[in-house]
């Protein structure tokens, strides 16, 4: 199964390895901190809301843009073939890095 398309302002992104290492050389997996705030490299991106004028919305990121995102609770994981992909939305990106 392949991705075709990413419908309205939905985006899939690759989530970016979170691990941290305490001072004593300790890593502490991404899965035990509490961060919403994470960082990642956009895969796919969809082609932007339609408003309430019919009108669709230009979305402000592209396809291998790295971002600062929240992860909220509309956020789903999704695994196809061998790959895990996060969905978000458009509003819950908070920054694109340089």
């Amino acid at each position: 199964m392949q991705i075709k398309k990413v419908l309205n302002d939905n985006i899939l992104l690759v989530v970016a390895n979170q691990e941290q290492q305490t001072s004593s050389g300790i890593l502490i997996p991404d899965s035990a901190s509490d961060k919403h705030i994470q960082k990642g490299k956009i895969a796919f991106v969809g082609e932007g809301r339609v408003n309430e004028k019919g009108e669709r919305n230009k979305m402000s990121v592209s396809v291998n843009d790295e971002v600062l995102f929240e992860k909220g609770y509309n956020s789903q994981e999704i695994k196809i073939d061998d790959k895990t992909y996060l969905k978000i939305s458009e509003s819950d990106i908070i920054a694109i890095l340089e």
